[in-house]
């Protein structure tokens, strides 16, 4: 895929150049003393006096009211910090334009109880019998259209309706029929909405949020920005869009923000340099919980992706752009002590054109496909000290080079019927993967090899599963056993000690994988001492 150079495209590559100092230059902390307030429920916009304020006696009622103002100041080199007090904010807040060294911070008052949502009330509902409700329905929202490139999939998975009442997602179905319990459907030719909420709700008095707006949150070429404690919600996103994007800006922190329950992706960052995002969630998104896209120097540090793809998943869709955490085209970035869990798709997934990444401490379980999917990279890749368990595979390697797998355990992944399952499944494109360097201009032809295994506890849970898999063959297969250094792993299987599969679909034991490629001398094949499953149990949320 090859991608039109954009000034900010050559900016990103020149910083990139100068090397470690991109991770070295002070991340904005939102400490500033000049602070405008926003209370939707006691505030206002124009005063008595038609003079905006927003000092603590006098707040606004709107954040982009918050924002104009802010922006006026940072013009003048004033760092701003509007302090939002607790409340539903249903806006769609815009930030862009006159960059400025003076920083600007968006903090809620109350870190979880600011809320930016982009769902409104819908109230007057009509009983219809049955436990069934209806009102009239205005939109006309339709279908998303399938990306340039995607593979066609079910209606349900391009609609981006949602309903919540009291809080509770309503699960979308496409006819009357298909009507259940905590469920909805839109009847587009009678302009009526049908909701068959749980037994016992009043829907007179229900509080029922009906997502409208698609984007929530837009900030677009701004430096020095922090974005503390909100919770953003309800984005009626279409297919491969997020409802919150921070986008060609540099010096950026995100911090104790969730991005929930927005229809595909929760938040995207992109084109950007000097990126933390910290104690964040990011969960229970249709598609893809965070995505990153093009960010040189970046840190991502105690954040929760889960269960996110629900959307992709009504429609039996789950390996394309969707999953927990997904990655692309990368740079000097750390991922460290990421709990992903519940994923309908990938876990955490660093796809096409990374480099220099570190992935460490990090907690990845449950998930439908793989915990860790690492696809198209030139690499350095370091995963070190971090658990991938009971998901459909444990890491999946595609046409990756200088991928290091270090003092890991992988336990109870694969077995799940899927034609491709491993604690660690080694694949890729035959004769391998061209890519694009989007900094340098330059293209690889990218080959599964010189990899290496250290320290790694391999450790199958029950029938069904494999230690290693692969469906490389002839030189692909070449490139990486000729290539592997293998070390002071631990392998093992309960059932069954036939647990590699070699090329052509070959069975083999530890003797027979030594053999193939050569290295592993110093592993060894036994039970571990202490079971990884209490370490790999899902965590409360």
């Amino acid at each position: 895929m090859r991608f039109t150079k954009s000034f900010l495209t050559l900016l990103l590559a020149a910083l990139a150049i100068a090397g470690p100092r991109a991770r070295c230059q002070a991340i904005p902390t939102g400490t500033q003393s000049t602070a405008i307030y926003v209370d939707g429920a006691k505030g206002s916009d124009i005063n008595s006096n038609a003079t905006i304020t927003g000092t603590s006696v006098a707040p606004l009622q709107t954040i982009q009211a918050a924002i104009n103002l802010a922006n006026t100041r940072n013009m003048q080199n004033i760092g701003t910090k509007i302090v939002v007090n607790p409340g539903v904010y249903r806006e769609a807040l815009n930030i862009s334009g006159g960059q400025t060294t003076a920083p600007l911070t968006i903090e809620a008052a109350t870190a979880g109880l600011t809320v930016i949502s982009g769902s409104d009330l819908l109230t007057g509902w009509s009983s219809d019998g049955n436990g069934v409700y209806s009102h009239s329905w205005t939109y006309n929202f339709g279908t998303c259209a399938v990306p340039n490139g995607w593979p066609s999939f079910g209606t349900i998975g391009r609609r981006t309706e949602m309903i919540f009442v009291n809080g509770a997602s309503m699960t979308e179905v496409l006819s009357m029929s298909a009507l259940t319990t905590r469920s909805f459907y839109v009847n587009a030719s009678n302009h009526t909405i049908y909701v068959k909420p749980p037994s016992g709700t009043n829907m007179y008095t229900a509080n029922v949020e009906t997502a409208v707006r698609p984007q929530i949150l837009s900030i677009s070429g701004r430096s020095n920005v922090v974005l503390r404690g909100v919770v953003l919600e309800h984005a009626r996103s279409c297919v491969n869009t997020s409802g919150s994007i921070i986008s060609g800006g540099s010096n950026i922190l995100v911090d104790n923000v969730q991005a929930v329950w927005n229809n595909w992706g929760g938040l995207l960052i992109s084109g950007s340099y000097n990126v933390t995002v910290q104690n964040s969630v990011f969960s229970f998104n249709g598609g893809v919980g965070f995505l990153g896209n093009r960010i040189v120097g970046a840190l991502f540090s105690y954040d929760k992706s889960d269960y996110n793809n629900w959307r992709g998943a009504q429609a039996h869709f789950y390996n394309w752009g969707m999953g927990g955490t997904k990655l692309m085209y990368m740079r000097n970035t750390t991922v460290q002590y990421l709990h992903a869990y519940g994923n309908q798709a990938q876990g955490l997934w660093f796809d096409t054109d990374n480099k220099n990444i570190t992935i460490n401490n990090v907690s990845l379980g449950g998930n439908t496909l793989s915990a860790l999917q690492i696809e198209a990279n030139e690499g350095p890749i370091l995963l070190e000290n971090s658990h991938l368990c009971n998901s459909g595979m444990g890491v999946t390697v595609l046409n990756t080079e200088k991928f290091t797998i270090k003092n890991n355990v992988f336990y109870d992944n694969g077995g799940t019927g899927q034609q491709y399952d491993a604690e660690i499944f080694i694949a890729g494109r035959p004769g391998g993967h061209v890519i694009y360097d989007w900094q340098t201009g330059q293209y690889y032809d990218l080959f599964t090899k010189d990899t290496i295994l250290s320290g790694n506890v391999f450790d199958d849970a029950r029938s069904g599963q494999q230690v290693f898999g692969t469906y490389l063959s002839g030189g692909d297969w070449y490139d990486f056993a000729n290539t592997l250094n293998s070390s002071s792993n631990h392998w093992h299987d309960p059932v069954t000690a036939a647990a590699w599969k070699l090329p052509n679909g070959k069975s083999a034991t530890f003797t027979g994988w030594k053999s193939a490629v050569g290295t592993d001398y110093t592993s060894v094949w036994a039970s571990p001492s202490t079971s990884p499953a209490g370490a790999c149990a899902v965590a409360a949320q």
